[in-house]
């Protein structure tokens, strides 16, 4: 999911940047347009050249005239641009100084030179948007230097070889001033000089005991040097001798005596003099390395060190200096050529020649007048969208008239062709014919061009084909079809005789059936919910190509059935296949009204559903309808009765909106009397009194609530007002009883007695 949203963004981004030029190319043609540019540059023109009509100009009258702009205008790159400087601005002040900043600026007014002499012209501009997928050249590049510095750090890392040491070691300052100060000597005096030297800089740590065994150590190993090399077998030797240089710099045998010598003078030192001196020698080789590293180019470098190789008197080493030099310029002309990228000119004219009746291409930058390739030559490489701008605003696509690897490698860098040619299509020119003769043009020009010679090239090649890249439903035919080369062995074929094969299903739904008889043009492996079903419950046919292709050449039109007695003919599903007008039964009309089979079952009519197709979804095909197939004789019953039921149930939808609004409102009457007869029954306005507040019964005011008393006390006031009044009767009822008999009781004592 990644790599296909990273795909699609940088698909993306490629459109935008290439319709970001296209419109940077729109601005400069229309200010290419602008009858005040055309007026200075019709002024500047000479006269021989205006009296020439358009419709009279050839090859020699544009070559003429690029002779002499290019004579009459410069390129001078120190002008300077204004900031915010218009365009149109700009080039008014280059007519006056007769110069161009840039080649554009210098195309731009051949530009409006030529328009300004009536001549139909394209300003040609080759779009380099961001590449549509992703080049590896930076890793590559970064590969490289990777493993070319690898290499040359293994090279100094083993010291131990002669040859890596002659390579890479560089020569010693020091040991050069000693052998140049001591060149005229022999070589014995050399030799016990050196080991003087030698001998005083190191004698508060040296006995006189070993300076003789150092000289005749010397000496003995100058010898051997000289006669064959002894490998030491000493530890110390050992140690010393993965340091040692054995750089030649002489074809003599005495100066690899001198250079053994000094080293096997070392060998004697002491561990810790021994690493000041490799230090010393370190420093002095690494210095030596960042000069040679400073040189500017290996040429400059070799005739240096040439040149003070022939000061000191030594015969250089070809073959080591020249594969050196080698090691050298590959590297660095690799990182050039995968950081540098050539900017070529990429805009120039096209004119319109009426007389020839064709486009040519001109180049005023160079002075190339029709040649195309010439043009591709100078242009920034790759290639992918070259783009005309004529005087009304009109594109053209002619890329194919100058990238000769259209065909192989530029259609593979451009985005989707559809894309490209519906957002060029509200720019197409109003000359339809003339752009039908340059198509033609391009197509005669394609076909002249050779047969590709890599196998890979043929792959969605538009004009030729390989059998090993047919795709599962193509094949070639006829048969016998004419080879038209052969590419290592291979028979190449035209891409007219590539045909897609489909099946008989397929075909039906193209509106044409397999003919009678006919034989599968090839056998392939189905993949349909049937065939896999069956291959399953044979796992011996698993492999079996079961589904049978034929070419449209083994087709007939599809004929449809008649109906008959008012029965509409249908298919083995009791559906009708309309998959295109064309298959509409005859005798029959499709009527696209909403649930008009049940009403032709009450009316006892034979009605089907169109099917218009089919659609995948949930792991099955799923077919499409589209309205309903009558015989035509009910056409007009059927609507008129679909019309008279659409009516009477918009008249039940009325009264039913009509009834549940009406009971609507009758609700909301029937609450609002409700409403206020509970008013009227329980809204109390007496005031309770001061007591019985006390006691915790009663409102403490009409708008208030009950008061926090008991709930007995409280209850009485919910009584509706006819029920308070029979409760307070029956109180004074109550208490007159009471009040009755305490007074007998006091009356009479001894009664209950």
């Amino acid at each position: 999911m990644i790599k296909r949203f990273t795909k699609e963004v940088r698909e993306d981004t490629h459109k935008v940047h290439l319709l970001c030029l296209l419109a940077n190319g729109f601005y400069r043609n229309r200010i290419c347009s602008q009858p005040d540019l055309h007026a200075i540059g019709l002024s500047i023109i000479p006269i021989h050249f205006t009296k020439v009509p358009a419709g009279q100009v050839d090859l020699l009258y544009i070559s003429n005239l690029v002779k002499w702009f290019v004579g009459t205008f410069t390129v001078n790159d120190e002008l300077s641009t204004e900031k915010g400087e218009p365009l149109q601005s700009t080039l008014e002040r280059r007519f006056a100084i007769y110069a161009a900043r840039d080649d554009e600026e210098l195309v731009h007014i051949f530009l409006i030179i030529l328009r300004a002499l009536q001549l139909l012209c394209r300003l040609v501009l080759s779009l380099q948007p961001i590449p549509l997928k992703e080049t590896k050249a930076k890793e590559k590049s970064t590969s490289k230097k990777q493993s070319l510095s690898s290499t040359s750090e293994g090279q100094e890392s083993s010291g131990t070889t002669p040859k890596a040491v002659a390579k890479k070691c560089p020569c010693k300052k020091a040991k050069r001033d000693e052998k140049s100060s001591g060149s005229e000597e022999d070589n014995e005096e050399s030799k016990k000089t050196k080991s003087a030297q030698t001998e005083r800089t190191h004698k508060s740590k040296l006995t006189a005991g070993n300076r003789e065994q150092k000289e005749t150590r010397n000496v003995d190993s100058g010898l051997r040097e000289k006669d064959v090399p002894v490998r030491p077998k000493n530890s110390r030797w050992r140690r010393v001798a993965s340091k040692v240089c054995y750089k030649e710099e002489s074809g003599s045998d005495e100066g690899s005596v001198s250079d053994f010598e000094i080293s096997g003078e070392e060998s004697d030192i002491s561990d810790e003099d021994f690493e000041t001196v490799s230090k010393k020698r370190r420093s002095s080789q690494g210095a030596q390395k960042s000069k040679v590293m400073t040189v500017k180019s290996p040429k400059s470098e070799t005739s240096e060190s040439r040149l003070s190789r022939n000061s000191l008197g030594v015969e250089p080493r070809p073959h080591a200096q020249r594969k050196r030099n080698k090691i050298i310029s590959s590297d660095e002309d690799d990182g050039q050529q995968m950081v540098r990228k050539v900017v070529g000119t990429d805009q120039w004219l096209e004119v319109f020649l009426e007389r020839e009746d064709r486009w040519v291409c001109v180049d005023c930058v160079h002075g190339i007048v029709g040649q195309p390739q010439q043009c591709f030559t100078y242009a920034t490489k790759p290639l992918s969208y070259i783009v005309g701008f004529d005087n009304d605003g009109s594109v053209k696509d002619v890329t194919q008239r100058y990238d000769p690897v259209w065909m192989t490698m530029t259609r593979k860098k451009r985005v989707d062709p559809e894309w490209w040619e519906d957002t060029l299509q509200p720019y197409k020119s109003p000359f339809v014919d003339r752009d039908k003769k340059e198509e033609t043009e391009f197509q005669v020009k394609l076909q002249d061009q050779p047969l590709p010679t890599a196998i890979g090239e043929y792959k969605n090649h538009p004009l030729y084909a390989l059998k090993r890249h047919l795709l599962k439903y193509q094949a070639i035919y006829p048969e016998s079809a004419a080879i038209l080369g052969y590419c290592r062995g291979e028979a190449v074929y035209s891409r007219d005789c590539v045909h897609t094969l489909h099946s008989k299903d397929t075909w039906l739904k193209q509106a044409r059936v397999v003919r009678i008889g006919e034989v599968p043009y090839k056998m392939v492996k189905g993949y349909s919910n049937q065939a896999r079903k069956a291959r399953l419950a044979e796992p011996a046919n698993r492999d079996k190509a079961d589904l049978a292709l034929f070419g449209r050449w083994q087709t007939e039109e599809y004929q449809p059935p008649i109906a008959v007695d008012g029965k509409v003919p249908r298919n083995e599903y009791g559906n009708v296949y309309l998959f295109l007008p064309s298959m509409l039964p005859i005798g029959c009309v499709q009527l696209r009204l909403p649930n008009l089979n049940r009403l032709a079952r009450k009316l006892d009519i034979d009605c089907a559903q169109a099917v218009t197709g089919f659609d995948f979804h949930g792991g099955y095909s799923h077919a499409v309808t589209d309205g309903y197939v009558v015989c035509e004789e009910y056409k007009e019953v059927l609507i008129a009765a679909w019309e008279n039921e659409q009516a009477e149930i918009e008249k039940k939808e009325k009264e039913k909106r009509e009834k549940r609004a009406l009971g609507n409102w009758k609700l909301l009457t029937k609450g609002l009397l409700i409403r206020e007869r509970l008013k009227q029954r329980y809204s109390i306005k007496v005031e309770p009194s001061a007591p019985e507040t006390e006691k915790g019964g009663g409102f403490s005011s009409d708008e208030e609530g009950p008061s926090s008393g008991t709930a007995g006390g409280g209850m009485e006031i919910f009584w509706p007002r006819n029920r308070q009044a029979e409760k307070q009767k029956e109180k004074t009822t109550r208490k007159s009883k009471q009040e009755k008999k305490e007074e007998a009781a006091q009356l009479f004592p001894f009664e209950k007695l």
